[in-house]
């Protein structure tokens, strides 16, 4: 993927505003160069994350915990096994005892739907497999097959967010 690098110079500067500011923030902070159990997202996760909701049919409740949920596990392969249904339902927010699983499969199947997601089966289970559909070729071809179903002014803070970090969209790359 293609993205703006924070060069040295600009992480540094950075570093010293933050510690002019909190003096004892390096000791606080928690820092991926330093501790294990990061994972690398997408900058425009909260927005991809508002459009899900946003997009999700009424009724259906909001599929954004359950994708965020998803790329919290993911490593750099952009796939997740699923293990235990009850654990990925909980750990995106579905605690209620004999719902929680149905619940977290309707809103996978609304991220299949939106095309965020695509699903594999595994042995009897319809949520096996899950890879993670770059969120921007998922919002181009949600935009292009749809243009009105996308909010605009969604799609101008989401097109702002790509210049400042420097990425380019799914239609522009090679």
């Amino acid at each position: 993927m293609v993205g703006f690098k924070v060069g040295k110079p600009q992480s540094q500067k950075r570093e010293r505003i933050r510690d002019s500011l909190w003096a004892d923030a390096k000791k606080i902070i928690w820092s991926r160069k330093t501790e294990d159990g990061y994972c690398s997202v997408p900058r425009t996760l909260p927005l991809v994350m508002t459009l899900i909701n946003l997009l999700s049919p009424k009724g259906s409740g909001d599929a954004s915990r359950v994708y965020h949920e998803l790329w919290c596990r993911a490593f750099d392969e952009g796939f997740v096994d699923i293990v235990d249904e009850e654990e990925h339902a909980y750990a995106a927010g579905y605690v209620t005892k004999g719902r929680s699983v149905r619940s977290w499969r309707e809103r996978m199947d609304v991220l299949v739907d939106l095309g965020f997601i695509r699903i594999k089966p595994k042995g009897s289970r319809k949520h096996g497999s899950v890879l993670l559909v770059h969120p921007d070729i998922a919002v181009e071809a949600l935009r292009s097959a749809s243009p009105q179903r996308i909010p605009e002014a969604w799609y101008n803070a989401y097109s702002k967010r790509m210049i400042e970090i420097g990425a380019k969209k799914a239609a522009k790359r090679p």
